[in-house]
């Protein structure tokens, strides 16, 4: 390889590192803006917290007396949306904590769609549905195939004008649907996004995955923060029913087994504008689902994800996955180079040093606000392995036919 090339890789590489650095700035100045601590209802004095008064303590102040009186009225009722396969093992802890929700009972619905599980996750529903009459709990039988048509079925059987979605395997805090539906309200939103936090992180393997997916989470909100949202988890999502089933029809990506959550997104994003999506950060809005139990489960689950960027059609989703994957790309590059020119070693590390520098405030961020500041330790030892990870779940995804569970 000639200096001249070598020089011209070198100049195409700090490109694409200045381009991520203005990428990850961006999201971190947009988390920054964020609030770890949201109130549904303000007065230019105050901020009456509605959420954290504790049970029994009657209403006082008339802001508050009228938005609790809006939060129970018919516009507010909400049905929750969930694909489930094969998830007898999970499926009764995620009802039991929507049967603990704070929100009226009468004042949502819950649709299981079982997309041809072939374990008990049908009984076990119905088994919790006999067990608790007073819960509006539906259970239907997948007319089609993959999560997509699942919960497209369930969209159409709701009977709410607000729609929130979850998977079968999470578990969701008490408040979750009155925080979420509070937050929507006020904010006039057409969808809303939430965090959603892995869990356990016992295990050093658990630790990574954990760490790993809160970057995902901290550029989720940042992007949504800045006006220009680019990734959503269908763990933790609400939109509005009407609008939802109106974009539907544009929608070409429903044989693609992956995206029922993103793909969606695009579609607010092109038919309502990047204001009608937002992100609430609340400690009341955090959705816990399972990490991984083997590396093989997780880089299947992770191609998966990555398979649906090829049908993307939302330009500033697409430039920054483009710009992340080719920052890491680099990485890998000077990785591999090393072992013919010895010097591109050093550039490994420094790009490396380079990347976690770049990291750290929005991963500061994040992990504060999830109460996870213990596995900022794992950041360094991450970064060395994230680029190769990025890079191989990125063309796998590409190039592999994948398919939901």
């Amino acid at each position: 390889m000639s200096l001249e090339t070598i020089h011209i890789l070198l100049n195409i590489i700090m490109i694409f590192a200045a381009m991520y650095l203005i990428c990850i700035g961006a999201f971190t100045f947009g988390l920054w803006l964020k609030s770890d601590s949201h109130s549904v209802i303000s007065t230019d004095n105050d901020i009456i917290r509605h959420f954290d008064r504790p049970k029994g303590v009657e209403k006082s102040h008339p802001i508050e007396r009228d938005f609790s009186t809006s939060l129970n009225s018919a516009r507010n009722d909400v049905s929750v949306l969930i694909a489930a396969r094969n998830e007898e093992k999970n499926i009764e802890k995620l009802l039991q904590s929507l049967y603990n929700q704070s929100f009226n009972k009468a004042k949502f619905e819950v649709i299981i769609v079982d997309d041809h599980s072939t374990d008990d996750t049908f009984e076990v529903s119905k088994n919790f549905q006999v067990l608790h009459p007073e819960m509006n709990l539906k259970l239907l039988k997948a007319a089609g195939s993959g999560k997509k048509q699942a919960i497209s079925q369930a969209l159409h059987a709701a009977e709410n004008e607000f729609v929130m979605v979850t998977d079968a395997d999470c578990e969701l805090p008490e408040r979750w649907i009155e925080t979420m539906v509070g937050y929507f309200m006020k904010n006039d939103l057409k969808m809303l996004l939430g965090p959603v936090l892995l869990s356990p992180a016992n295990t050093l393997f658990e630790k990574l995955q954990v760490l790993e997916h809160l970057s995902l989470i901290a550029s989720t909100a940042g992007s949504a923060a800045i006006g220009m949202p680019v990734m959503c988890n269908g763990a933790n999502m609400m939109y509005d029913r009407k609008s939802a089933l109106d974009v539907e029809k544009y929608r070409t990506d429903m044989r693609i087994a992956s995206g029922d959550d993103m793909f969606l997104m695009e579609q607010f994003l092109r038919h309502y504008g990047s204001k009608s999506v937002s992100f609430l950060l609340d400690n009341q809005a955090i959705v816990k689902t399972k990490t991984m139990p083997t590396l093989k489960a997780f880089f299947r689950q992770r191609t998966r994800w990555t398979s649906k960027t090829k049908a993307y059609t939302n330009w500033k989703i697409i430039a920054t996955a483009l710009i992340v994957l080719m920052f890491n790309l680099s990485i890998v590059f000077f990785f591999v180079a090393g072992f013919f020119i010895k010097v591109f070693w050093v550039f490994y590390v420094l790009y490396v040093i380079l990347k976690t520098l770049i990291d750290y405030p929005i991963l500061r961020r994040i992990t504060n606000f999830m109460h996870q500041q213990k596995l900022m330790k794992w950041m360094f030892p991450l970064e060395f392995i994230y680029p190769f990870y990025v890079v191989f779940t990125a063309f796998a995804g590409m190039f592999n036919n994948v398919k939901w569970k």
